[in-house]
Order: structure tokens, then C-alpha cells, then sequence
């Protein structure tokens, strides 16, 4: 499907979605209370629909933090006017007469020449809002193909994804009729020269990742480029020409890491365009950069005055249709948008409020729809007129769903809570509550769960009386709360996301209750640890973990949603101290892992590591350490340095064996290599924590090999490429190398054990005698690493002239003429060091009694 063909959703050829609305598939978004939306760490909105996965999950902007761009956000902005059709891209350049059509062509070579399924295009939308599980545990519904396929930041765009974007963008609007002189226009006209740079200066939440893709798509229909990839910022404050990828023909997409608590990007960054510019020309390469206004006005200085357009405005109702018609191309957009109640809703608000809104409306559409079906009869109606009429009264009346859904049924919810003829019992109210938390468990579960938690909230001295017949039964509780008992035993609530709602109601009605139900709904997975005998139900252990899953991903929602630490800290301090090496602390690290490389949840998760890594709670410093040494260090490296720092900087002993593990990940980022070392040198000459952290975190760099250059210590491996900077090319000094070598050597039987020093002199004398380039480094760090004044010298010296003999020779080490001869010159230089000391004690004290002062040296 060539762009400059598509001119109206609804004469192309798409088949549209169907099914029940409410089912298994519906039932695999969170169904989040829709417009309390996630913001930046600064208050601000944040969340552009899909900014930081790879395909197709949407990229939101992930602003508050660096990330690698994996995939694009997917909110387009607007372009057509209120209630017609999408305006068209640009046209490519003319196309000789008689030649073949070069953008059917590409197509065909591309794998695109089918439109991409309605589950595409519903699977970027929920990726973008946080809608999809980010753990998939065997219930979540196209979890792989929308999340897992983001966590590889380097692979190229994937062709149905940049189908999707093609669907749903709308061009930012223009008061210019001529559209070859719209900004999107002039934004691409920009960047068809080899070796261009655009900047997308825009703010959070603006579609600007989504008009970088559209761009891009675009060269690639043109054939200027083969493909579209992102690019990682790194974990400096530079970004110079050499990091650019050698591959040819590409689009890259570069989004600059925001400034935090000690980074910001260098001033210079915009100097340097114009070298960015000449070495992508060389490959035939462009470049996009997307950046904020506030950064963009620091780092501008000396970039080329039209790198950075005016994109123009978006607009609310055109990304609405583009998203309804990509989905449902039947959908009565115009009636929809033009109601009163709809159109108040929509005026105003952002791309990812767009995007949660969109489902509901095509949800209540098909669910009307198959009603209408359902209740047809074979006898005709009275009339068109009176066909006419309930036609409009459904409309009217899936109008009023969404408006309820989007204040979270509030005052429907509070005629339930407080009815006028009765009162409404505490157990109805946590049997309600439970239920909304634990959909999709067993009826009897959530029975006995609903009786715990009323135990919980209202400290009763004697539980609900559940195992008679006092209290209500599971049959008056399900009909209390208006839901229903299905085939399988769980419940379900005919209004749409009743159960969301319910939270929301409880989370705004009962603030000094929010403590207690934390602590209750991280406690839930644990106590179920096998059959609940009385209510001969069976909670099996892969049922737990999915129930586990479900309330981790609750929690998680809710503490982006409302910015607020406590949904999941209660998971992450209940697991922890439930065992670390039990199966719900890994669930809960890889859930916070996961939600820290997502676009829509990565800007608050980050923050949120951050603030944890300040507080000296075990449970809180190890999921940060955990979640650095995952795909978070891996994707934010320079981020995950500085968390883990303020961990290292705390010194908690729970912690310092699993620094060392997060230190070798870092360590393969080189351009964090020259921070991350000084760091480690720095933990080495703190006094506080030099024998806990310094030791193990060095220890981590010098008695570890490089996996590809085995038998060379980790901290000595270059592996950057002949052509890198300074700053990746890093060679550590050797002075920062004796600091931690002392730190190891005073450490024989410490931290780390006797046995580790060991294969630390092993492998640095192996390297020394088979790596002759790096043999003077070794010998000259290990020998001023013992050259000590004082009592500790001799301590030292003891400690590696015993370890590098037994390195000779020992039981399980045969003898080596080679490593005799090593050793030799290692003894001889520091017999050497040691005369110059005798010599030194001689001329400043000629009295002194040589013996002592040998003693001494």
C-alpha cells in the first residue's frame, strides 16, 4: 500500500476486529481508570503513546529518562480537519512515465503489501497506555509480540509496525491549504539529503517519537533509505560522530537521555551536529533527534538554525479518527465526535488520553452492534422510524457508558455503596473490592480473601463468621455486588471496567485504609501456598504465580498512575522478606525490570529506583541493585551507574554481594567505563566502606576474565574498536588500580575469601606471562600496590609473594619453568622497592637502627 494512495480509511481494504468486547483478549489489558495518566518526574505529562520499545509496542516518551529508543510511541499528530478523512503523506518525487511503481515494488520487498491486522494495531495501542502484560505467565493475551520484542534496542524497526504507524498518523495541522508546504512536508523535504539531521524539539506527550517514525517510514517508501533503527544515547555526556553505526542507507532515530540528578548532556551537543551530519553522509545515512525544549535551549548553541522546524499543532479529534478507522474502518467516527459529551471529553487532551479513550468507544460500538444482532427476529420493524429512534437511543446510551467509564463510574458507585433503603455492610464493600483485585480467581477464593480483608481493615477481634452459615454466602455476595458467577467459578462485571472503577473508588473513599490493603494484597500471594481445604478449591503453584503476576501488575499500575511508591514497595518488602530465593522476589525484579525499559511506565520506574537506592532498606537497595543488573543496566547503563552508586554510597552488607554482579554488566557499556571505575576506586579509598563495597565491587573487575578474551582480567580488556574516543577507548590508571589492589590485599580472609585473591593473582600472572603488552601494567600495579610505608607493608608484600608462589607451584598446579621466571622478576622488583626504602630511611634518619626501620619497610 503505497502512502500517497491512502485517502480514505474507509475504502481500503481492513478487516475489522470482532468478537464480544469483554472478551479473553479485552480481558488481557489492565483497564486502567483512564484519565489519570502518568506524568514526568517534574509533575509534567510524559507519556507519548509508545516511545522506548521496539515493535510493535508504542513508544511513549520516555523523557524522564534515557532510553534506547527501542520502539516508537504511536499517536500521530493531526492533521485533517474535524470529521474527514486523513490527509495524505506528501507525494514522493515525480515517477518517470512508463516505469514500473517503485512503491508497490518496495512493498512486495519489504513484506508490507498487506495493511496490518486489526490486532496489530490494538496490540500498539495497549503497549503505548501500559494495557499489556509485562509478564507473560501463561494467561496474557500477545504478550511476546508486543512487549518482548522491545527489549533489542539496536534491531531495526520491524515493517508491521511502521504499517501501523502508517494507519494511525495524523500529520500535525497546517493553515497552509497546499500541503507540499505543510510542516510535515518541509520536516521530510529536510531530511531526503544524505547525511541530514532533523530535531523534533517538542514536549512530553506531542506525538514527536510517533512523527520521527512517520518520517522515517516515509524515506523508506522513497527508497533513501533500507531501514529505520534506533540508536542509544550511552551512558555519557557526549554523543560523538565515531558511535554512530557503520551500516548503510539507514534512518536512525536518536532520543537524548533528559537531565537527572548528576548527568546532563554536553552543552556541545549541538556544535557537534555538523560532524554527526559528515560522517552519516559518508554512509548514506540520516538522523533524527528528538530532544525537549527546555534541554534543546541549553545544548542548541551552534547547531544549524533550521535543524530544529516547527512541527505545527496536533489536534485531539484527528488522532481519534485515525485510530477508530484503523481499527473499525464501519466506525461512525462523525456521530461519535460530534456528540456533545464525547467532544467535550476529547477537546484537549493529550495523545495518550486519545488512545485510552478510542477502545472504549469501538468496545461499546461492537458490543451495540452484536446486540442489535442478537435480538434480531425474523419479523420486519414496525418502521425505519422506529429503527431510526433505538439506533440513536444505543448511541446515546454507549455514549453515557464511556462518559461513565472515564469518571470510573463514581456516582453510580456511590448510589451501590450507599444505598438509600439500607446500609451497605463492610463485608459487601470488601467482597466487591477483593473481587475487582483478584478478577479471575476462584469464587471461593475471593470469598475467603474478602473475609480476610475485612478482618484486616476493621482490626475485628473475631473474624467474618464465613464457615457457618452467618454470613452472607458466596451466592448473595456475587448478587450483592452485581456480577456474576461464570462456568469456570470466577466472577465477572457487566459494565465495563467495573472492577478498575471499584479500586479507584475505594483508593479515593478510604485514604487511611490504603496502608492496611497494600499490606493485605502483598501478603495474598504468599499465604496461598497450596489447597484451601474447606472450600475444596485447589490454588495450584502456577496459579499462584499468575495470581502473583496479577497483583504485581496492579501494584505497578497504580504507583505510575498515581505516582505514588507505596503500591509497590509493599510488593517488594513482603517478597523479600517471604525469601529472595523464593519464586515471588524473582517475579517482582523482573517485573520492575520489564516496567523500567517500557515506554509508558520507564519515566516514574526510574525515578522511583532512584529514590530507592537513597533509602537504606534492604529489600528496596536489592531490587534496585537486581533490576540494574537486568535488561534496565543493560538498555540505561549510564542510569543504572548512578542508582547504583547511591546504593554502593549506603553500605548495607545485605546488598554488597549482588553490587558486584550489577558492576560486571555496566562494565560492558565502555562508555561508561572511565565513571564506572572511578566510582570503584572511590568505594576502595572510603574508609566506611572500602572492605564491604570497594572490595567486592573491584573484585568483580580483577579476578573476573572478559567472556571473549579469556585469562585477561575484565578491568585490563579493551575491546573497543581501533577508531574510538578517548573517553570509550578507557585504559585504567594504574594508580586507581593499586588503590583497589590494596583493598584486595588487606582482604586475604575478607569479604571476598582467601580463595578469590587467589584466582585474582592467577589471573593477572597468567595474563602478564600470555599477553606481553599488558605484562609492565600488572607488574608495575601489583608491585606499588605493596610499596607501603609503615607497618602494613610488610602485610601486603606477605600476601602476594605467597599467593603469586602458590601460583607457581602448588597441588593442583604443576611446576612452570615460566611462571618461576615471572615470579622471580615480580620478587626482584620489590627487592628492589625495598632497597630504595632502606636507602630513603638511611639519608632522612642516618642515626636510626636500620634493623627497626627494615622491620618497619
Amino acid at each position: 500500500m503505497a502512502l500517497d494512495d491512502e485517502q480514505d480509511f474507509t475504502q481500503q481494504q481492513s478487516v475489522p476486529a470482532t468478537g464480544n468486547p469483554y472478551s479473553a483478549a479485552e480481558e488481557s489489558r489492565g483497564r486502567l481508570p483512564l484519565l489519570d495518566q502518568y506524568s514526568d518526574v517534574d509533575q509534567t505529562k510524559h507519556t507519548e503513546a509508545g516511545d522506548a520499545s521496539n515493535t510493535p509496542a508504542a513508544v511513549t516518551e520516555a523523557d524522564a529518562e534515557s532510553t534506547a529508543l527501542a520502539r516508537p510511541e504511536v499517536i500521530g499528530s493531526a492533521s485533517s480537519q474535524s470529521g474527514s478523512a486523513p490527509t495524505p503523506y506528501p507525494p514522493a518525487p515525480a515517477i518517470p512515465p512508463n516505469s514500473p511503481e517503485p512503491a508497490a515494488h518496495r512493498e512486495a520487498e519489504r513484506g508490507r503489501t498487506e495493511p496490518p491486522s486489526p490486532e496489530a494495531i490494538e496490540a500498539v495501542g495497549q503497549a503505548a497506555t501500559l494495557q499489556r502484560a509485562l509478564i507473560n505467565l501463561g494467561e496474557m493475551i500477545g504478550t511476546k509480540y508486543v512487549f518482548e520484542q522491545t527489549l533489542d534496542a539496536d534491531a531495526p524497526i520491524d515493517a508491521e509496525y511502521l504499517a501501523v504507524i502508517r494507519r494511525v498518523y495524523a500529520k500535525p495541522r497546517s493553515e497552509d491549504t497546499d500541503q507540499t508546504r505543510s510542516p510535515f512536508a518541509q520536516a521530510l523535504q529536510n531530511l531526503r539529503p544524505s547525511g541530514s539531521v532533523l530535531v523534533i524539539n517538542r514536549p512530553p506527550d506531542s506525538s514527536r517519537t510517533t512523527t520521527a517514525y512517520a518520517l522515517l517510514d516515509q524515506l523508506l517508501e522513497e527508497g533513501l533509505i533500507s531501514e529505520v533503527r534506533p540508536l542509544s544515547f550511552g551512558g555519557s555526556q557526549h554523543f560523538p560522530a565515531r558511535r554512530l553505526p557503520h551500516d548503510r542507507r539507514c534512518g536512525f532515530l536518536l532520543e537524548l537521555p533528559p537531565d537527572e540528578d548528576g548527568f546532563q548532556v554536553a552543552d556541545t551537543f549541538g556544535s557537534g551536529l555538523g560532524k554527526l551530519s559528515e560522517q552519516l553522509a559518508r554512509r548514506d545515512n540520516r538522523l533524527i533527534v528528538l530532544t525537549r525544549p527546555e534541554q534543546w535551549r541549553r545544548i542548541s548553541h551552534g547547531a544549524p538554525p533550521s535543524v530544529a522546524p516547527d512541527l505545527g499543532e496536533i489536534h485531539p479529534h484527528d488522532i481519534a479518527t485515525r485510530w477508530l478507522l484503523a481499527q473499525e474502518p464501519s466506525f461512525p467516527v462523525s456521530a461519535w465526535l460530534s456528540s456533545a459529551g464525547i467532544r467535550r471529553l476529547i477537546d484537549g487532551m493529550t495523545p495518550t488520553d486519545i488512545l485510552n479513550v478510542t477502545p472504549l468507544m469501538l468496545d461499546e460500538h461492537r458490543a451495540a452492534e452484536r446486540l442489535a444482532a442478537d435480538g434480531l427476529s425474523d419479523v420486519a420493524r414496525d418502521s425505519a422510524q422506529q429503527a431510526s429512534t433505538e439506533r440513536r437511543r444505543s448511541l446515546d446510551d454507549q455514549i453515557a457508558n464511556v462518559v461513565a467509564v472515564l469518571s470510573n463510574w463514581e456516582d453510580a458507585l456511590y448510589e451501590w455503596h450507599e444505598p438509600e433503603d439500607r446500609v451497605r455492610t463492610s463485608f459487601e464493600r470488601n467482597f466487591l473490592l477483593t473481587a475487582a483485585v483478584l478478577r479471575g480467581d476462584p469464587v471461593g477464593h475471593v470469598y475467603a480473601k474478602a473475609a480476610e480483608l475485612t478482618d484486616t481493615l476493621d482490626k475485628r477481634d473475631t473474624p467474618v463468621p464465613v464457615h457457618g452459615q452467618q454470613a452472607p454466602g458466596v451466592i448473595a455476595m456475587t448478587k450483592a455486588i452485581k456480577a456474576r458467577r461464570e462456568e469456570d467459578g470466577t466472577l465477572r462485571f457487566d459494565r465495563p471496567h467495573w472492577d478498575d472503577a471499584a479500586i479507584e473508588y475505594f483508593w479515593n473513599d478510604r485514604p487511611l485504609a490504603r496502608t492496611s490493603f497494600l499490606k493485605w494484597l502483598a501478603q495474598v500471594p504468599i499465604d496461598d501456598t497450596g489447597t484451601n481445604k474447606e472450600a475444596l478449591e485447589t490454588i495450584t503453584k502456577d496459579a499462584r504465580r499468575v495470581l502473583a503476576g496479577r497483583i504485581g501488575e496492579f501494584a505497578l499500575r497504580w504507583a505510575v498512575r498515581h505516582r505514588r511508591q507505596e503500591p509497590l514497595e509493599a510488593i517488594v518488602t513482603a517478597w523479600y522478606a517471604h525469601g529472595t530465593e523464593k519464586e515471588l522476589w524473582p517475579l517482582a525484579v523482573k517485573l520492575i525490570d520489564n516496567a523500567a525499559i517500557h515506554a509508558a511506565s520507564a519515566p516514574y520506574v526510574h525515578s522511583l529506583l532512584l529514590s530507592w537506592a537513597k533509602r537504606k532498606d534492604p529489600s528496596l537497595q536489592q531490587a534496585v541493585v537486581e533490576v540494574c543488573t537486568g535488561q534496565f543496566g543493560r538498555r540505561h547503563t549510564g542510569k543504572a551507574l548512578r542508582r547504583l552508586k547511591r546504593v554502593a554510597s549506603s553500605g548495607l552488607p545485605e546488598v554488597v554481594d549482588s553490587l558486584r554482579e550489577a558492576i560486571q554488566v555496566l562494565w560492558a557499556d565502555t562508555s561508561v567505563r572511565k565513571t564506572l571505575f572511578g566510582y570503584v576506586v572511590d568505594w576502595c579509598g572510603d574508609e566506611k566502606i572500602r572492605d564491604t563495597v570497594g572490595h567486592r565491587t573491584f573484585t568483580a573487575l580483577a579476578a573476573s576474565s572478559a567472556p571473549e578474551a579469556d585469562r585477561v582480567p575484565l578491568v585490563l580488556h579493551s575491546d573497543t574498536m581501533p577508531d574510538a574516543d578517548e573517553e570509550e577507548d578507557f585504559r585504567p590508571p594504574v594508580a586507581g588500580l593499586v588503590t583497589g589492589w590494596r583493598t584486595l590485599l588487606r582482604q586475604a580472609t575478607g569479604a571476598a575469601g582467601d580463595r578469590e585473591l587467589d584466582r585474582a593473582i592467577f589471573l593477572w600472572l597468567d595474563a602478564a606471562l600470555e599477553r606481553p603488552p599488558l605484562r609492565p601494567i600488572i607488574l608495575d600495579t601489583l608491585r606499588r600496590a605493596v610499596d607501603v610505608r609503615g607497618l602494613e607493608g610488610p602485610t601486603l608484600r606477605e600476601a602476594l609473594r605467597t599467593c603469586s608462589q602458590v601460583w607457581v607451584q602448588s597441588e593442583d598446579r604443576p611446576y612452570s619453568t615460566d611462571r618461576a621466571n615471572l615470579k622471580l622478576e615480580l620478587s626482584s622488583l620489590l627487592d628492589a622497592d625495598l632497597a630504595k626504602v632502606q636507602q630513603r630511611l638511611l639519608q632522612e634518619h642516618p642515626e636510626a637502627d636500620t634493623s627497626e626501620e627494615r622491620e618497619a619497610a
